[in-house]
């Protein structure tokens, strides 16, 4: 073959070697043509590129032709192989035409030997290359390191510019690693799961191989791309991308990924899938070897601390039934600490123990067991412990230990007494109000404020225990433990076993506590049930013998007791009354004893004067109280007292002194009457005698007659107003009407009257002033009052009129600026027939008391001022004694 050493030059160094040129002359010289153009066929582009010739050199690598084209050119000759063209070669006036075809054939050979020995070269690096991936395959331990070596064995087997693998997610594909392209070269990391890139590879089985294309999510320029989806079964991990094929040295027919390339990629990656699945499995087959180890050895330091806990466990247990076994407080004492000092308990070097005493918010040292120093110690130790092995039973040792141990003495004496406050103190307040258990450490002991020091001078440690002894409700002391010898860690264990103890000894120490307690309160209450039973008898005799009846009723209405005067009154025996219903009492104290109902609803005492019935012995009045009766607490209302007291003949004695005064009074009005009406007569009498003298005298006649007929006017309106005064209390009429138009009505009415005394009459009245009252009656009381001051008034005085309301009360008053009355004054005032006036009855204002107290259950009176003087009266808003009406 002797154009295979140039055609090999060729593919192997390129246009450079100009090998293809000097097969052209060689061409030339064998057939004796004058020119040769020699040109290889491309069949991925179907076309035909000059590769050598004898004449034209930068033509070379440049020029192309179709086929068409080329089979045009005169004396071209086709170089084909098995059917496959492989190039052409155009020759220019041939002479020796004989060998032409020989040396064609032999030329069509060596190009398809020279082409298959450099594609088997090729295919042979590719798979060294694969035997190099099996190599990272075993070689990498975990799925990174896979990937990276992969993707470098890939981008070298393919010679690609760069190699990218996305891998899958649930929303798609994320980019995880690459060769030859990083991150900043992305135009996106992430592709969704509907891209069309991403879903055209998941369709292909093998892959799929690009062209003259452009990757959306790349920011280098791509010109061919092979892609393969990494599965493993139906399950997608991701997706490998190759992407330009770098162009060898030599000479190639095609320069972009071809389906060799893809058959490639495609074995490469089913190979990494497996190795990726292997990887995987072999990390979580360590990783669960470790974890294994781990937990066997966990499993072993927890049996080892679960043994330790269980032999703790039994400690407590034993400790427990030595301090209830106890009764005495101290012998309880003793017990606790020893129990957490001792070599066969739980042996710290010394134990602490201060009990709260609320009343001055301490914490007080009771008892402290330990080594004072640290001289003989371990001897003392060894001592101990052989006094406790002879007991076979821990709890026993604890016992008889404490009753022999003198604990008054050593540490003891240091705390005896002494008083801790813990209220704003960084560890006890924890412990105490917040019953924490508190492991003070040299690191927390820095954290804290110097007023810890009282405790840490006291103990001289830096790492101690402080526990709170916690009882049914609350805490009642305090236990620090240490290993001040020893240095012994206090250890999560202690702590937990710990918290069991101290729980346990608190409910220990608060049971003796309550029944030390309880057997002083035993004693005082034997003493209390004595004076009880005594002050019982002694309250018994003193409520029989009262004066006064009285009776419980409760709620239901039944009576629960009564005394002797109760049942004297109702007229039936104390055992007859006791359990029965006050409905069988008779309808008389049916309706007296009713009213008890409605106290427990009022839920206030009531209380009825001179209450009048007809009792077994006859008509009898009775001052009657009703008072709840509240249960220890003031909550709720259990029933009712009711006391009776006859006050029958305080009654009797009392009509007697009225009808008495009554008489007096009659006596006194008689008088008084006989001399206001003495007066109008006589000068009736006198002008009735002149009329006579002179009846001859017409003008004088009537001038008499005008005098004799304001005379009988005058004793009209003393009969009147004696009448009104003295007649029995009339039937009112109740209406709903507002105050103030009734004041500004008789301000307007008296208005004329003001003027001619030269008196203004002003008011101020409140915004609301409705009440139900009798209208007319109030109206004369007004009307009398602003006479009264009009009267009462300097020239150019002022009265006013006001009006409010205080409570359920409307208040009138009215001022005016005469005189002030004197105390002697103000308390006569109000009696008939006492008058300032040279003129009047002297009848006015007790009319006025009359009608505001007597008939609307209201109040009138008089107070003096700096500069006049004010009459008020005030009536009840909704009515008073009467019934409302309308």
């Amino acid at each position: 073959m002797r154009f295979f050493d140039l055609i090999m030059e060729f593919l192997e160094s390129g246009y450079q070697s100009h090998a293809m040129d000097k097969l052209a002359h060689l061409l030339c010289e064998e057939v004796q043509a004058e020119a040769c153009d020699v040109f290889l066929f491309e069949d991925y582009k179907s076309q035909f590129r000059l590769v050598g010739s004898t004449h034209g050199q930068e033509r070379v690598g440049q020029e192309k032709f179709g086929r068409d084209e080329l089979e045009k050119l005169e004396s071209c000759f086709l170089l084909e192989h098995d059917a496959n063209v492989i190039g052409a070669v155009v020759l220019k006036k041939v002479k020796k035409t004989e060998a032409l075809q020989e040396l064609l054939k032999e030329l069509s050979k060596t190009l398809w030997v020279a082409e298959k020995i450099v594609s088997m070269r090729e295919t042979m690096e590719k798979y060294e290359l694969l035997s190099e991936l099996t190599d990272v395959f075993h070689s990498c331990g975990d799925p990174d390191s896979l990937l990276k070596g992969t993707l470098s064995v890939m981008k070298k087997a393919l010679n690609a510019e760069a190699v990218l693998y996305l891998v899958k997610d649930k929303e798609g594909y994320i980019f995880k690693d690459a060769e030859g392209v990083d991150k900043n070269q992305l135009i996106y990391e992430r592709l969704p799961a509907n891209h069309s890139f991403v879903t055209k590879v998941e369709k292909s089985e093998r892959g799929i191989v690009l062209t003259k294309t452009q990757l959306d999510f790349l920011g280098i320029k791509v010109k061919s791309a092979i892609a393969c989806a990494a599965r493993l079964g139906d399950t997608i991990l991701g997706i490998i991308i190759a992407v330009n094929k770098i162009a060898p040295t030599g000479y190639r027919s095609r320069y972009s990924f071809d389906e060799l390339d893809l058959a490639t990629l495609n074995d490469m990656v089913k190979r990494y899938s497996l190795a990726h699945t292997r990887v995987e499995y072999q990390q979580s087959l360590k990783e669960q070897i470790e974890r294994l180890t781990l937990s066997t050895k966990e499993y072993e330091r927890l049996i080892q601390q679960q043994q330790e806990y269980l032999k703790k466990m039994d400690l407590v247990h034993s400790l427990s039934n030595a301090m209830r076994a106890s009764y005495d407080l101290v012998n309880v004492y003793k017990i606790l600490l020893l129990g957490l000092t001792s070599g066969r308990g739980f042996a710290f070097n010394r134990a602490l123990l201060l009990i709260r005493d609320r009343k001055t918010d301490t914490l007080v040292g009771k008892m402290w067991l330990g080594p004072e120093d640290g001289e003989n110690i371990e001897e003392i130790w060894k001592e101990a412990e052989k006094r406790a092995m002879i007991y076979g039973d821990f709890s026993q040792y604890l016992r008889e230990e404490a009753m022999i141990l003198d604990a008054k003495g050593g540490l003891t004496a240091r705390i005896d007494g002494r008083m801790f406050h813990y209220k704003d103190h960084p560890i006890l307040e924890r412990v105490v109000l917040r019953r924490r258990i508190i492991h003070v450490t040299p690191s927390l002991l820095e954290s804290f404020e110097p007023s810890v020091r009282d405790l840490v001078n006291l103990l001289g440690v830096d790492e101690f225990l402080v526990l709170p002894l916690v009882g049914r409700w609350d805490t009642i002391g305090v236990v620090v433990l240490d290993n001040k010898f020893t240095k012994k860690p206090i250890s999560e264990v202690d702590i937990e076993v710990l918290r069991i103890v101290v729980d346990s000894a608190g409910l220990a120490i608060e049971n003796v506590m309550n029944y030390e307690e309880l057997r002083k309160k035993t004693d005082s209450l034997e003493k209390q049930k004595n004076v009880i039973d005594y002050l019982h008898r002694f309250t018994e005799n003193i409520l029989q013998n009262l004066s006064t009846g009285i009776a419980v009723i409760d709620k239901n209405g039944r009576i629960l007791q009564c005394n002797r005067m109760f049942s004297n009154i109702v007229g039936l025996p104390q055992e007859r009354i006791a359990g029965e219903h006050y409905f069988e009492l008779g309808a008389v104290f049916q309706d007296l004893l009713g009213v008890a109902m409605t106290v427990q609803e009022r839920r206030e005492a009531v209380e009825l004067s001179e209450y009048r019935i007809e009792g077994p012995q006859g008509e009898i009045f009775l001052n009657v109280k009703y008072s709840p009766l509240w249960d220890p607490m003031n909550e709720t209302i259990t029933g009712v007292i009711v006391t009776l007291e006859d006050v029958t003949q305080k009654v009797r004695m009392e009509q007697e002194q009225k009808e008495r005064e009554k008489l007096m009074l009659l006596g006194e009005v008689a008088a008084r009457v006989a001399h206001e009406l003495r007066n109008p007569i006589t000068v009736i009498g006198g002008f009735i005698n002149r009329a006579r003298r002179n009846l001859s005298n017409t003008q004088t006649v009537e001038k008499y007659l005008d005098v004799i007929s304001k005379e009988v006017e005058n004793l009209e309106r003393i009969v009147t107003e004696i009448l009104e005064f003295s007649k029995p209390k009339s039937i009112l009429e109740f209406t709903r009407f507002d105050m103030n138009e009734l004041i500004e009505e008789v301000v307007y009415i008296m208005q004329e009257k003001a003027k001619k005394a030269n008196v203004i009459i002003e008011t101020k009245l409140s915004s609301a002033a409705e009440v139900v009252a009798d209208r007319a009656k109030l109206k004369r009381v007004l009307i009398n009052l602003v006479q009264n001051a009009i009267e009462a008034s300097p020239p150019n005085g002022k009265i006013v009129v006001r009006s409010f309301q205080e409570a359920d009360r409307v208040v009138v008053s009215v001022f005016n600026m005469g005189e002030p009355l004197s105390d002697k004054e103000l308390r006569k005032i109000f009696t008939p027939f006492y008058t300032t006036k040279t003129q009047g009855t002297g009848l006015g204002l007790p009319i006025c008391k009359k009608i505001v107290e007597d008939e609307h259950g209201g109040r009138i009176w008089a107070e003096p001022k700096n500069n006049g003087m004010e009459f008020f009266f005030e009536i009840p808003v909704k009515g008073g004694k009467e019934n409302v009406q309308g």
